[in-house]
Formats: C-alpha cells, sequence, structure tokens
C-alpha cells in the first residue's frame, strides 16, 4: 500500500486531501469532485479502507468515473458500452476495478429462457404456463390449500437421484379451480431446479395424433417416447377426451405401463375422482363397455398419482 499523507485518520480525509490538492480547476474539479463524492463510491472505499491509499485512487479515478457514468448512464435508460450489464465496483490485485454482471433484466431473461427449454408443453398454452407461480395460491384459501401444500412438499422432496419412487399427484376437482395452473407453476418451479417437466392436455394431444397420421415425418412412436420418457409428466385433463380404444390402449396405456415400470413422477389433472373414472370413464368406448382394461388402466394411475382434491371458486367465471 502507498504512504498516505501524515494527519488523514478516515477516507473522508483522504478523499478532502486528493481533491484539495490535485490542482483540478473548472468542469474537471467538478468532475473529480462528484465523483468522490458519490455515495456508493465512497463505500466502496469505505469497505477497503484498509487497503486502498490516496496514491490508488488518483491512478485510478477513471475507473470510478468509469462506474459512476456508465450507472447512471443504465439508471437514465441512455446508452451504455456493456447493454444488459450493470457496473460494480472491485478491488483486486491492489487495483481498483469495474466488473459487470448481468442487470436485474437480464437476470429476468435468462430465467425465462431456461424455463422455456425446461418446461415443455404439449397442446397448451405456452403463455398461460410461463406466467404460472405458486405465489398465486393462497394458503389461506382451505379448499386449495390441500393440493397446493402437496404440489409444494413433492418440490421440496423431489431428488432425481434418489432410489426411493417417488409417486405423484391426481389432482381432482371442478373445472375452473386453478388445477392446471397448479400444475405449471409447478414445472415452473422444477425450471428453478434444472429439472425438466413436460405438460400435456390429453384430449387436444390425442386430437393432434390423429391429424398427424398423414402427415409425412411425424412418427406416432417418437412422440410417444418423448412424452413417456420425460422426468416429470403432467397428464392435463385426463377425462375430458372422447375415448376411444385407441387412445385408452395405445396411447394412454402405453405411456402409463412405461412411467409405471420405470417409475417416473406422473401427475394427473381431471374433472372425476380416481373412482368415478374408472368406473363411468374408462370403461365406455366406442367398441362397448370394457371393465377389465379399465381397470388394469386404473391399477397403473394409482401407482403413479395419490388422489388430492381441489376446490374452490370457478376463476375462469370470477
Amino acid at each position: 500500500m502507498g504512504d498516505q499523507p501524515q494527519g488523514l485518520t478516515s477516507m473522508g480525509d483522504m478523499l478532502k486531501e486528493i481533491m484539495d490538492h490535485q490542482g483540478l480547476t473548472g468542469p474537471f474539479a467538478e468532475i473529480q469532485k462528484s465523483v468522490l463524492d458519490d455515495v456508493e463510491v465512497r463505500q466502496f472505499l469505505n469497505e477497503h479502507n484498509d487497503q486502498i491509499d490516496a496514491d490508488m485512487i488518483r491512478r485510478d479515478f477513471s475507473v470510478l468515473f468509469e462506474y459512476v457514468d456508465q450507472r447512471d448512464r443504465a439508471n437514465n435508460g441512455q446508452f451504455v458500452v456493456h447493454r444488459g450489464y450493470k457496473p460494480v465496483l472491485a478491488f483486486n490485485d491492489h487495483q481498483i476495478t469495474v466488473l459487470y454482471q448481468p442487470d436485474e433484466e437480464s437476470l429476468q431473461q435468462r430465467q425465462h429462457q431456461q424455463t422455456a427449454k425446461l418446461v415443455q408443453t404439449v397442446a397448451m398454452s405456452d403463455k398461460m404456463v410461463a406466467r404460472a407461480s405458486l405465489t398465486d395460491f393462497s394458503m389461506d384459501d382451505d379448499e386449495q390449500a390441500l393440493a397446493v401444500v402437496a404440489v409444494i412438499n413433492f418440490i421440496r422432496q423431489y431428488d432425481p437421484k434418489s432410489p426411493t419412487y417417488q409417486k405423484g399427484l391426481y389432482i381432482q376437482g371442478p373445472y375452473g379451480v386453478g388445477k392446471t395452473h397448479l400444475m405449471a407453476a409447478m414445472a415452473n418451479a422444477f425450471a428453478q431446479k434444472n429439472v425438466p417437466v413436460t405438460l400435456v392436455h390429453f384430449p387436444s394431444f390425442i386430437n393432434e395424433l390423429k391429424a398427424s397420421f398423414d402427415k409425412p415425418g411425424i412418427s406416432l412412436t417418437d412422440q410417444l417416447t418423448t412424452i413417456k420418457q420425460v422426468p416429470i409428466l403432467v397428464i392435463d385433463d385426463i377425462g375430458a377426451e372422447s375415448l376411444s380404444a385407441w387412445s385408452r390402449d395405445d396411447i394412454l396405456a402405453v405411456i402409463l405401463e412405461y412411467r409405471m415400470q420405470n417409475e417416473l413422477p406422473t401427475f394427473f389433472t381431471s374433472n372425476f375422482s380416481m373412482d368415478a373414472l374408472e368406473k363411468d370413464f374408462l370403461p365406455f368406448s366406442k367398441d362397448g363397455k370394457e371393465p377389465v382394461k379399465a381397470d388394469r388402466l386404473m391399477q397403473r394411475i394409482r401407482f403413479l398419482a395419490s388422489e388430492t382434491p381441489m376446490h374452490g371458486q370457478n376463476k375462469r367465471l370470477s
């Protein structure tokens, strides 16, 4: 560290000495005073009071000026050298330096991009999913609290490396209470933990598969493989589609069998309770009533997920 002039007892004294003896006049003196009087500059110098002396401040004054100039320009929406980054003062290897770190807007953009990579949607609105958050739900709402708490507990306890099977949830409740929104919020929470999630609106997915039969280059096998192998899968609105033996036995059953055999966490949303899904929906197709196939399918669903009710006001009408 360079020698301090005798009699200086604080960083304030040091800065006053620099400004009094630098010999600058006019605009340059004003610039120097504004920089050395800057609250954040003084805070930085005080934090490094035992490392920085007057000679260093004189030598690296241009760095302090760069920091103040770029910070103020960014705060005022003016042109900056490193757009999307904010200046930060640092002291490294006996030198005052300026580092540039991503600003809040850039960090949010990066988070959105990361979320978009990790949260995949099939036949669902990306915008709806992207804006969903667990903070949208109130723990004071008794009709929703059980489902919300179950989701939060799953997120906290989930460990992709755990050898123990981690069972998903079957969120059951009336139309419009927020079941899909809760699953989207869960997916975004997992994205922050770098865990991929795929959300599939099952009725629309079935329709898209049917529409792709005659399209070249689209493989049913590839589409099913992508969905059935994802680490965490959400099958949304099961029971809302017009059931056929094909969609039940060749699509849904294939997905669930793979996930059951590989113990992959799977979530469902439905207007049906599990019992109602088994008795009133799954047995029926255009080929008639097939209770045995419905029973087999429900065994897979019950293995994959625990039923959790979710009720409340229809938010789509409020």
